[in-house]
């Protein structure tokens, strides 16, 4: 799920971009600091027909992110935006410290119509997660955050009709993964973007309809991963080996989703997304489909409630390597994941900028064809800053 998140400030920039047009020209600040419990920091997970299970670690830490942002409308027909953010977090446990991460993710674009109906725009995605410890305990983490992409994008958006839009990008991304470097890759990148917008009769809520399409190929630094052809004795398996051959390891990553939103006094949304590896190396290969619901509403006393819910179900056609040979890697791929989460925030304003945030993730991988069980479960409450 890592470059879904790293494509979401892009997306919100070009939104921004958008914005900017009719608003023409906005400065938004956000700060959020705040104390949480998450109660498997590693992200570990009990292999089935392990006998060593390890103790799953919980630990209090303290979560920080700021962001400032800001839009304008430089000519007819002719705007930017621009956005950075920092984030980090710090655990207390002396035995979770190496989970430590610090993230920051810049984001720019610049849009100009080509005539009515039409905007072509350059956009530049910059995310960055730094991870402590040694690089050996950041590649056997659970889930090692800690990598760098790099995405420069050209995009064409063009008017089909007053509630319809229709977008062309396309770009290219650089990727390292810094626990293990042979996850580095780099991959021409593009996508096909339909929406369709409409607000309701009597005026109190608004439809939006989006889907996308996207085909990343990846072609990483390392080579391919392949079972060994040499006889093994039949009491055991033999490890698989980089092929001998020297063939580069290469992914074809293809996505698509479809998100139904209605916008009104209670914010309502659902979505359901594919996501489809082909790789040409051992147990890279996977098939994820996930559902995603989610719900804004206001309730009594000035509280509001968000909630959000993906429930994922992934396959993986050749199962899951948990080892390799002699470097004793284990599982680092990037595309791992199989966990379905829901996320629920209630958040009330304590003056015109600032709001008190509670907030309880819960995590797990009960569906598809992995081989451990996971679950985690975190709990947070913070001070949010806000002003625009």
């Amino acid at each position: 799920m890592w470059l879904a998140i790293a494509a979401s400030a892009t997306i919100q920039t070009w939104a921004a971009v958008a914005q900017a047009a009719d608003d023409r020209e906005r400065v938004w600040a956000r700060a959020e600091l705040g104390a949480e419990y998450d109660d498997n920091v590693h992200r570990a997970e009990t292999i089935k027909g392990a006998t060593d299970a390890t103790p799953n670690l919980g630990s209090a830490l303290a979560r920080g992110v700021v962001s400032l942002g800001t839009s304008s409308a430089l000519s007819r027909g002719q705007d930017v935006a621009f956005s950075i953010l920092a984030a980090g977090k710090l655990f207390l446990a002396p035995g979770a410290r190496n989970e430590n991460v610090y993230v920051v993710d810049n984001a720019g674009a610049w849009r100009i119509a080509t005539d009515p109906r039409g905007k072509l725009g350059v956009g530049l995605n910059y995310y960055e997660a730094t991870q402590a410890g040694t690089p050996t305990e950041r590649a056997l983490s659970g889930v090692a955050r800690d990598f760098r992409s790099i995405v420069p994008t050209l995009r064409l958006v063009r008017s089909l009709a007053d509630s319809h839009t229709l977008g062309l990008a396309a770009g290219y991304r650089w990727f390292v993964y810094k626990p293990q470097r042979d996850y580095d890759f780099q991959a021409p990148v593009v996508a096909l973007e339909y929406r369709f917008s409409r607000e309701t009769e009597d005026g109190t809520a608004d439809w939006d309809l989006t889907a996308t399409a996207g085909l990343e190929v990846r072609r990483f630094a390392g080579g391919r991963v392949v079972n060994d052809p040499a006889p093994c004795p039949t009491s055991q398996t033999c490890p698989p080996i980089f092929d001998p051959v020297g063939t580069r390891h290469q992914d074809q990553f293809i996505t698509g989703e479809v998100n139904v939103t209605r916008t009104g006094r209670v914010l309502a949304g659902a979505g359901y997304a594919v996501q489809w590896n082909r790789s040409n190396s051992l147990s890279e290969s996977l098939v994820r489909h996930v559902g995603i619901v989610r719900l804004t509403a206001p309730l009594p006393l000035g509280i509001y409630l968000a909630a959000r819910a993906e429930v994922v179900y992934a396959t993986y056609p050749d199962g899951i390597r948990l080892a390799m040979g002699p470097s004793g890697q284990l599982s680092a791929s990037i595309e791992d994941e199989t966990r379905s989460q829901v996320r629920v925030e209630l958040s009330r304003s304590l003056s015109e900028h600032l709001q008190l945030v509670g907030r309880t993730s819960f995590y797990a991988n009960a569906l598809g064809n992995g081989v451990g069980d996971y679950r985690r479960q975190t709990a947070t409450l913070s001070l949010l800053y806000t002003t625009e």
